[in-house]
């Protein structure tokens, strides 16, 4: 006898019913949690780094997580138009319309990720290394560090989006799970692609790199397959929905993004999208 098929997780109601203060907890202790053990992997990947390459590696890995943290802060930004929809439309249990925002917003990272800046950062990359006057040893380490961080930066953009997708809708938890399962495969990963490890050659500070993107591969590898073929999560993609790309849904992520970033605006005075 076959098994009942699982039922698809609901919206933690409480969230918007019950007291604040708890709700609030609720979210806010897994997000800090998940904060903390990503800087101990940064921490890891210099102390690593700075064993086996030495300062001119942590200096490369430095300036280059500094140019490529201006490029992620803007692409995790535009996430916030799809965090503002996604509240809302789970605040009002809609979860069709959650799981539409979320999938064009999953279309709009792999664009950006693999179509914009892989390409975009990897032409660039030694132009902002020379902006920034590093020393030619320090630029001969950064830039296949930092080529390799643009080229497959896929993986963590899911994992930002997703993580904003899913507190948004009530689940901090799940980013939390996420967070901690790619950050002790980043240091795995480190420790043999940093060092070497038996036929696998020593990559320096390009295996921290390397380190970093595997792990977010892997992660957005488990993501598609729970995204696409499971329930296990409060979002899904169900087979009977559009998969081609929404433009007044990117347009509505692309809208609200710039009205939250916009200071002195008030997001109260202006209707939220109508996605239907």
């Amino acid at each position: 006898m076959a098994a009942p098929p699982r039922r698809a997780k609901t919206f933690d109601r409480s969230i918007v019913e019950g007291p604040i203060p708890k709700a609030v907890w609720k979210l806010a202790w897994p997000t800090m949690l998940q904060n903390v053990i990503g800087g101990l992997q940064g921490i890891v990947d210099h102390v690593m780094v700075g064993h086996y390459v030495g300062y001119t590696g942590n200096a490369a890995i430095g300036i280059s997580w500094q140019i490529f943290l201006v490029v992620v802060v803007f692409i995790s930004s535009l996430f916030t138009g799809m965090a503002v929809l996604v509240a809302r439309f789970a605040g009002a249990n809609q979860p069709e319309k959650v799981n539409r925002t979320v999938y064009q917003a999953f279309l709009t990272a792999a664009v950006m990720s693999v179509g914009i800046m892989a390409p975009l950062g990897y032409f660039l990359s030694p132009g902002l290394l020379g902006l920034v006057n590093a020393a030619p040893e320090v630029q001969a380490e950064a830039l296949p560090y930092i080529r390799i961080m643009f080229v497959f930066s896929f993986g963590m953009m899911v994992f930002f989006m997703l993580g904003g997708a899913l507190r948004s809708a009530g689940d901090a938890r799940t980013p939390l799970r996420l967070g901690i399962a790619m950050t002790v495969l980043n240091i795995v990963l480190n420790v043999i692609l940093i060092r070497g490890l038996g036929p696998i050659p020593a990559f320096g500070t390009a295996g921290a790199a390397m380190g970093t993107v595997i792990a977010g591969g892997a992660l957005s590898l488990l993501a598609a397959h729970r995204l696409f073929f499971s329930h296990h999560w409060v979002i899904h993609f169900k087979r009977g929905m559009s998969w081609r790309p929404d433009w007044s849904i990117i347009r509505s992520l692309m809208s609200v993004f710039t009205w939250v970033k916009s200071p002195g605006r008030n997001w109260s005075s202006r209707s939220s999208p109508d996605i239907r």
